[in-house]
């Protein structure tokens, strides 16, 4: 499958993995273990982009997360700053004038936190 071969993809894949497995508060030993086939050195090479998992084994590993395929794939909040400063852009100009307003005292609010 070609989308596997390109770096940004499987970057984002193993950051998608280890954020599931992370918030089931998993190590890799512990996903490993539940007979996805693989050790946990192989998947934390996965998890930090250096390979890719094959279609079958990343199968077994959204199964192995309990979660859907459709779960899994809802990773846009992955993407990276200059993708999302993109994204973020292109939506804000799509705004009406209200929303707009609305976002900005959003963002001022988000601002207090920091």
């Amino acid at each position: 499958m070609t989308f596997m071969k390109d770096e940004k993809n499987k970057s984002k894949f193993g950051r998608r993995i280890k954020e599931l497995r992370v918030s089931q508060s998993l190590s890799q030993e512990d996903l490993c273990n539940r007979g996805i086939g693989i050790e946990p050195d192989y998947l934390s090479k996965i998890e930090r982009g250096k390979y890719a998992p094959s279609v079958i084994l990343l199968e077994k590993i959204i199964r192995a997360l309990n979660v859907t395929p459709n779960q899994f794939f809802d990773n846009q909040h992955l993407m990276s700053e200059e993708e999302l400063d993109s994204a973020v852009i292109e939506d804000y100009k799509s705004f009406s004038l209200k929303k707009k307003r609305t976002l900005y005292r959003y963002i001022q609010i988000l601002k207090e936190y920091n």
